[in-house]
């Protein structure tokens, strides 16, 4: 009985992210989207960047295919360079988010980059600059010319209130954060409406045959599917006890867009790994009819 209620609760996650709506309409293709990280300190090892894994979680538990991630110095022509070229690559429908380099100092240039991408220039945004004064009055801070140049964004941009006084700025399909990771989730979580894809399906197995040893047979089943991924990993993971976790020493993921499909390729691995279903906490349900 206790098996039957984990299965059913499995499905259940799964079912409820069948279907999405945007303005009541049903999407019937799957958006695609690049993380731009900016900045010297995370090419330079002094900053761990953290931004690009919530984003990669994020985006696919809103349906949208992440194809890249690239990471850039803060040089104004590579900005705007890389952010031509992942608009162009995720097209009109599609995401890029940067994050980085939207603070005060004399690198923090990704509005100016993103500007210039779109072929034009900085603006004082006066909804950001009354914002920005009154959140630097209630710290007791100046608002001084450097400070200024958060409230100066791009020309004919969308500017998407958030929890913070950090606007998200968007400039057609690309979406400006900071980077400081905890802006960024909160940010995006208040405004993830606006992050709409096609409901991605994921089932995970777990398996104690080694990787060598499946290779032949899961590769023979991409072959036949060839329009869902099959992901193999070697478990590196320990218990509690801080010892090798012996459950299990391959776990493989299925990730497609129909349910069905999904369902067939998971009980076929199964089936030629002798492997076991788990549940995975990436497809927990949300309710993307209502928008959230």
């Amino acid at each position: 009985m206790r098996l039957r209620w984990k299965w059913s609760r499995y499905y259940s996650q799964l079912q409820t992210i069948q279907r999405m709506s945007a303005s009541n309409q049903k999407i019937t293709s799957a958006p695609k989207a690049a993380v731009c990280v900016i900045g010297n300190e995370v090419l330079s090892g002094k900053t761990q960047d953290t931004n690009s894994y919530f984003l990669s979680k994020f985006l696919f538990q809103r349906g949208i295919e992440l194809v890249r991630i690239v990471v850039i110095p803060d040089i104004i022509h590579t900005i705007t360079n890389t952010v031509q070229e992942l608009s162009q690559l995720v097209g009109e429908d599609g995401y890029v988010v940067t994050t980085g380099g939207i603070g005060p100092t004399h690198d923090d240039i990704t509005y100016e980059g993103v500007a210039q991408a779109f072929e034009t220039t900085l603006e004082l945004h006066q909804p950001t600059y009354e914002a920005l004064r009154d959140h630097l009055r209630n710290r007791q801070q100046d608002l001084n010319e450097d400070r200024m140049r958060m409230a100066m964004l791009p020309r004919e941009c969308q500017v998407i209130p958030t929890a913070s006084w950090v606007p998200l700025v968007k400039m057609r399909n690309v979406y400006v954060l900071p980077g400081i990771p905890s802006m960024v989730e909160k940010m995006l979580t208040f405004a993830q409406s606006h992050f709409v894809g096609a409901p991605i399906h994921r089932a995970m197995i777990h398996t104690l045959q080694m990787e060598g040893d499946l290779a032949r047979e899961v590769k023979a089943v991409q072959n036949r599917y060839p329009n869902v991924a099959i992901g193999s990993y070697v478990n590196l993971s320990r218990d509690k006890c801080g010892e090798h976790d012996a459950s299990y020493n391959t776990r493989l993921t299925v990730d497609g867009r129909d349910f069905d499909t999904v369902e067939v390729i998971a009980h076929e691995l199964i089936r030629v790994t002798n492997g076991r279903r788990i549940l995975d906490d990436a497809v927990k349900s949300q309710n993307f009819e209502d928008g959230n």
